[in-house]
C-alpha cells in the first residue's frame, strides 16, 4: 500500500502541476493580450474543465496521508487538509472562469490566487514530507516548471501558432518560463547553502546520492538548460519547436520525481526512494489521459501540427 501512495502522490502532483500551470499561462495571456491564447484556448479550455478532477484525485491521499506525511495524525493534519481542499476547490472555480473570460481584470485577479495558492498547496503536498523544511521559493517554482510544460503539451498537441506575430509570442513565453524556472531553482539553492541552513541543506543532501544524483545531472539539469540553448535564437523551426517543448516536459517530470521520491520511506531491502513498477504505471497512465486529452482538443480546435 506505500508503494501505491508513493505512486498516487507523484501523479497528483504532476495532474495538479500542469493543471496550475495552465491556468496560470492562460491568466497571463488574457492579461497581457497575447494573440498566442486564442489558437492554444481549446487546450486551456480542456485543462479548465478538467480541474474540478483535481480533488478526486486528491481524496486517495486524504485517506493514505499516514503512509506518506510526518504530520498526518497530528493537530496540524486537519489544518493543511482544509487549506488543500480550499485550494483545490478554488482552482476548480478559476478555471471555469478563465475558459468563459476574456477580462483582463479577473485574468489578473486569477493569476495572483494561483501565484499564492500553488505556493501553499505545493508546499504542503510535495516539501511537508521533510518535518525539518521550512517554507520556500519550491511551490512558485513547480508552477512555473508546470506552467512551462503544461504551454508545451499544448503545442505538441495542437501545434504551434500559424499567425507569424503568435507563433513569436509562443516562442518568449517558453524561454521567458525556462528562464524563471531554473533562476527560481538557483536562487533557492544558493539560499540554502549562503545562509548555512542544516536541515535545508540535508533535503539537498539526499538527493546528490545514488539515482537521484545520476537523474538530476543527466536530465533534468541538462534537459532544461538545453531547452534555454535551442529557445534563445527567435524564429523556430518545427523540429527546434518540439524539441524544446520535449526537453521542457521530460524536465519537469523527471524533476518531480527527484524532488519527491528521496523522502519515501525505505522499503526492507530497496534504496531510499527507489521507483517501482507500479510508480511507473500510474505516471505513465496519467501522462498517457493527459495527452489523450491535449489531442482531443487539438481536433476540436482544428490544430496544424508543429
Amino acid at each position: 500500500m506505500t508503494a501505491f501512495a508513493e505512486a498516487w502522490l507523484l501523479a497528483f502532483l504532476l495532474t495538479a502541476s500542469l493543471g496550475a500551470g495552465a491556468l496560470a499561462v492562460l491568466s497571463s495571456g488574457i492579461l497581457l493580450r497575447e494573440l498566442w491564447v486564442e489558437p492554444l484556448r481549446p487546450a486551456f479550455s480542456a485543462a479548465g474543465r478538467a480541474m474540478p478532477a483535481l480533488v478526486l484525485l486528491a481524496l486517495p491521499l486524504l485517506l493514505l496521508a499516514g503512509r506518506l506525511y510526518p504530520w498526518a495524525g497530528q493537530g496540524r493534519a486537519l489544518l493543511i487538509e482544509a487549506v488543500s481542499a480550499v485550494i483545490l476547490v478554488l482552482w476548480a472555480v478559476l478555471g471555469r472562469m478563465l475558459i468563459r473570460t476574456a477580462s483582463r481584470r479577473k485574468a489578473g485577479l486569477a493569476l495572483l490566487l494561483m501565484v499564492i495558492s500553488a505556493a501553499i498547496g505545493f508546499e504542503d503536498w510535495a516539501l511537508s514530507r521533510d518535518p525539518g523544511w521550512v517554507g520556500s521559493l519550491h511551490g512558485i517554482a513547480l508552477l512555473t516548471g508546470g506552467a512551462a510544460a503544461f504551454l508545451s503539451l499544448a503545442v505538441l498537441a495542437q501545434g504551434r501558432p500559424q499567425d507569424p506575430e503568435a507563433r513569436t509570442g509562443v516562442e518568449r513565453a517558453l524561454l521567458t518560463l525556462a528562464i524563471f524556472t531554473l533562476w527560481l531553482w538557483f536562487v533557492q539553492f544558493i539560499t540554502v547553502w549562503a545562509a548555512d541552513l542544516p536541515p535545508e541543506a540535508a533535503w539537498y543532501l539526499r538527493r546528490q546520492e545514488g539515482p537521484w544524483l545520476w537523474l538530476k545531472a543527466i536530465l533534468v539539469v541538462p534537459a532544461l538548460l538545453g531547452a534555454i540553448v535551442l529557445a534563445v535564437v527567435p524564429q523556430w523551426r518545427p523540429w527546434r519547436m518540439r524539441v524544446v517543448c520535449g526537453l521542457l516536459l521530460a524536465q519537469h517530470s523527471a524533476l518531480l520525481l527527484w524532488m519527491v521520491r528521496p523522502d519515501a520511506p525505505i522499503a526492507p531491502g530497496a534504496a531510499q526512494g527507489a521507483p517501482s513498477p507500479i510508480v511507473d504505471a500510474i505516471v505513465i497512465g496519467f501522462l498517457g489521459f493527459l495527452l489523450l486529452l491535449g489531442w482531443r482538443a487539438a481536433k476540436r480546435g482544428g490544430a496544424h501540427p508543429v
